[in-house]
């Protein structure tokens, strides 16, 4: 197995400006799975088995959503269906759509959630914790031994709430994935490639550096303004891809990480021009997850149109380093 995802399965509500959808597919593990899917079958000469989800539905699930979860390639053993309701969320976006309102979060079957790693999904080249509490983080890294890495995502609720759980995460794991508000927050630093560095070396982490250095593959997601990775003593910075229709930004996160570990997975050596390029294919599918609502703009793409859009981004940051 190249990549095994542990995070969110669920049900969104969502209003834009642009158009709204109730009770769509959604949650981190089915972003970041489905986008993952799609480039293995299109770069791993195996294409069966690579991506294995690990997470949590109630009995509203419905069994045609998981048609669709195989049908993108999704192997779907690690799901388990629990008596209850599927994690639900409701939120909508406005002006630059930068930030969403949450309207309602009902966690449901998601609360109690003890994910369990099927034995075949516990050696996958590379693990990938979506965000969620980091004590359910850490289940999952005991349970699985992955051959390159192992990678982690959180959000600010964690950093305020958690910060000892939190750093004992990081201090775990070789790559975190991370928007800039909160490795800004984390490190109580302002400038990004120092923030990034504080974490990495463990100092922002609790307990100092004493206690180890954080990760040393800090992805650093910048929203509209692309994609900062600080990597040994590289730092890469990638614009996002420019686009004027965005329709809903829900998951874009999820199926950034998605596309940046399925390239890695399949890379022998990771170095800069290897992570430059999965970075590549991560921010050219955001742009997808952006123009469409829910899981729909990942779901629907063919190869020729992503290629053709992969081919202007290209373009695009030759012409910027000139």
């Amino acid at each position: 197995m190249k990549l095994l995802i542990v995070g969110s399965l669920a049900y969104d509500s969502i209003k834009t400006e642009e158009n709204s959808v109730e009770h769509t597919l959604g949650g981190s593990a089915i972003y970041a799975g489905i986008s993952a899917a799609k480039h293995l079958k299109n770069i791993s000469k195996d294409s069966t088995n690579n991506v294995g989800i690990v997470g949590v539905i109630g009995t509203d699930f419905l069994d045609s959503d998981l048609d669709r979860l195989t049908k993108q390639g999704l192997e779907i053993k690690g799901i388990q269906k629990e008596e209850g309701l599927t994690f639900r969320w409701s939120g909508s976006y406005s002006g630059d759509m930068s930030q969403a309102i949450t309207h309602s979060t009902d966690l449901n079957v998601f609360e109690s959630f003890l994910p369990k790693v099927p034995d075949d999904f516990k050696k996958p080249d590379i693990t990938f914790c979506a965000n969620m509490h980091p004590l359910i983080q850490s289940s999952v890294l005991d349970q699985s031994k992955p051959h390159k890495f192992s990678a982690v995502d959180s959000m600010n609720l964690w950093i305020n709430n958690t910060p000892e759980e939190l750093s004992m995460i990081l201090r775990r794991v070789e790559m975190a994935i991370l928007n800039s508000d909160e490795v800004k927050m984390l490190a109580g630093c302002d400038n990004l490639i120092e923030a990034g560095n504080l974490i990495r070396t463990g100092k922002a982490l609790s307990g100092g550096q004493k206690e180890g250095e954080g990760p040393n593959m800090l992805i650093i997601k910048k929203g509209g303004e692309g994609v900062l990775a600080l990597f040994n003593e590289s730092v890469i910075e990638l614009p996002a891809f420019p686009t004027s229709k965005i329709i809903d930004p829900t998951g874009c996160g999820d199926s950034f990480a998605g596309a940046l570990l399925a390239h890695l997975s399949i890379k022998s050596n990771i170095d800069k021009e290897a992570l430059t390029n999965s970075l590549i294919h991560a921010n050219v599918t955001a742009s997808f997850t952006i123009e469409e609502m829910g899981v729909g703009g990942i779901e629907n793409l063919n190869n020729e149109t992503y290629e053709h859009r992969l081919s202007k981004y290209l373009e695009l940051i030759e012409e910027d380093s000139i």
